[in-house]
């Protein structure tokens, strides 16, 4: 009790310190409190992994508007909105920690399936910092872009350490629906009302990129994240997850979440067409027309050649597409351009953009390089108009080479093939069903990078997208581990002690005599 006494004692210190702190200090009130919050929640990830987890979704939907709210108390520097961006990275940062401190002593990592997932994280991490040192952007710059992108892809490890059965998951995915229902919410606010003044008076402050929203015929609205094109995916994944959950009570024989599944679905895809941003509205109609698809081998393999052949068509006949584009945008344009938002809606030839670059990769040799132009000599040549890159292939094309893609590719090839191959084994399992779910959310999201540019790398796309193939992965390791011990033989039964030697031959037949004479 003294001990507990105390650490609560401590705790009510540190409280008070932290306010006063925040209180009197001549700087942005926000920023100090962002500051404390950074370094207590990479504490607390170290010691608790799951609770931070769970405090990170908050992060993650609502950081961005702690960051916009910093206007109301003025002083703002760089450094306040330093702390602010910080909170999500350094929070992961103590999550990694503390879980692979906990899987070292409890002998969880020794598993051959999470060792591996921490040997790709690994590598994939490496591979990230020598492109982001090769951008040519200084120390700073590279490890902004390490901690905004790369390092969440270490949930691919995370979450199977921290979330152990699909039921855990299930919990977690429900947390986060109910978090992001506001995010939704506010987007779908600013689409009818339009912008806040303390929102256009930080748009105006020079702290953000998103300056060019005010450019536009009317700011899009991107709620309480970081822009409208990650506001529109998130809501797309969310709506998806929601339809998921309710698939998994179904294929557990519970009732629980029924019509609640079906009104976030509507909430979240209303969020999304919120957005205007066209392209996120294919992730979430993609799964639900790719689950049939994706329950067999054929099915899958049929599917990635259709992507791949749509890709390489869209390069050779790029300068059709943009010629057809452009006049659908004109049609558009003449029949719903009267207002703000059906011009908004009208504007097709943003996807020329893309279409641009798919032109390059067949037709400008400039592209093809054995080792690319690293990221600072990329955005010269894009600058200079030389070349034309604004989807993912063209840009790592130009970035690193076509030698290192290709060995890039190979290995996305081969980690595709073994979880879809895990996953097909667990067909007749209640698993099955939500990892459908979930490789049908991951496919949309690289149909999206593929097409329409790298949405992954912002934040909180990342973050979800590498929550669920690290909640795939754990759904994969729970049911291997199940099967594990369905294969252990049963311990016989302990048979009774016969006594063959004749001194014992009438003991064993007559009972004990419990009535035993004294002396």
């Amino acid at each position: 009790m003294q001990g507990k006494a105390f650490i609560i004692f401590l705790g009510g210190l540190g409280a008070v310190y932290v306010l006063l702190s925040v209180l009197l200090n001549g700087g942005n009130s926000i920023g100090a409190l962002a500051q404390f919050l950074s370094i207590g929640s990479c504490i607390l990830a170290i010691a608790q992994p799951r609770v931070a987890l769970y405090l990170m979704v908050i992060f993650a939907g609502y950081s961005d508007l702690l960051k916009r709210m910093m206007v109301f108390d003025g002083h703002v520097t760089m450094n306040d909105v330093m702390w602010v961006r910080a909170l999500c990275p350094l929070t992961l940062a103590g999550i990694c920690l503390g879980t692979l401190a906990r899987s070292l002593h409890d002998g969880s990592l020794h598993q051959r399936r999470k060792l591996i997932s921490l040997l790709v994280c690994i590598l994939g991490f490496i591979v990230s910092v020598v492109s982001a040192l090769r951008s040519g952007g200084g120390f700073n710059a590279a490890a902004t872009q390490l901690a905004d992108g790369a390092a969440y892809m270490f949930l691919l490890f995370v979450v199977p350490c921290v979330f152990r059965t699909p039921e855990q998951i299930i919990a977690f995915i429900k947390y986060c629906l109910i978090i992001f229902i506001p995010v939704a919410l506010y987007g779908i606010k600013q689409q009818i009302f339009g912008l806040s003044d303390f929102e256009i008076e930080y748009l105006r402050s020079g702290l953000t990129v998103l300056s060019k929203h005010l450019d536009d015929v009317r700011p899009r609205p991107f709620s309480t994240l970081v822009d409208s094109s990650p506001f529109g995916t998130s809501c797309a994944i969310c709506a998806c997850l929601a339809l998921m959950v309710r698939r998994h009570h179904r294929d557990t024989g519970t009732r629980t979440w029924g019509m609640m599944s079906f009104v976030l679905f509507g909430i979240f895809v209303a969020g999304c067409v919120a957005s205007m941003t066209r392209f996120a509205n294919l992730n979430w109609a993609l799964p639900l027309l790719l689950l049939p698809v994706l329950r067999s081998a054929r099915g899958t393999a049929a599917l990635y050649a259709t992507v791949t052949t749509m890709f390489f068509t869209a390069c050779i006949f790029a300068q059709d597409l943009i010629n057809g584009v452009t006049k659908l945008t004109l049609w558009a344009l003449e029949n719903f351009g009267g207002t703000a938002i059906g011009e908004q809606f009208a504007r097709f030839w943003t996807i020329c953009d893309r279409l641009e670059g798919m032109h390059d990769l067949a037709h400008n040799p400039l592209m093809w390089t054995m080792f690319g132009y690293g990221t600072k000599g990329a955005i010269d040549m894009h600058e200079a108009h030389m070349v034309a890159s604004h989807d993912l292939i063209s840009n790592l094309l130009l970035e690193i080479g076509w030698l290192p893609l290709s060995l890039l590719l190979i290995l996305a090839a081969l980690a595709l093939h073994s979880f879809h191959r895990s996953v097909l084994s667990l067909r007749g399992t209640p698993t099955f069903s939500i990892c459908l779910w979930m490789i049908g959310i991951e496919f949309g999201l690289l149909v999206h990078n593929v097409f329409a540019g790298n949405v992954t790398s912002t934040f909180p796309v990342n973050f979800f997208c590498w929550f669920i193939a690290g909640a795939l992965n754990a759904c994969i390791i729970h049911q291997e581990s199940l099967r594990v011990k369905q294969r252990l033989p049963s311990k016989p039964a302990p048979q009774p002690v016969h006594l063959h030697h004749p001194s014992f031959a009438r003991a064993q037949t007559v009972p004990f005599n419990r009535t035993l004479p004294h002396g």
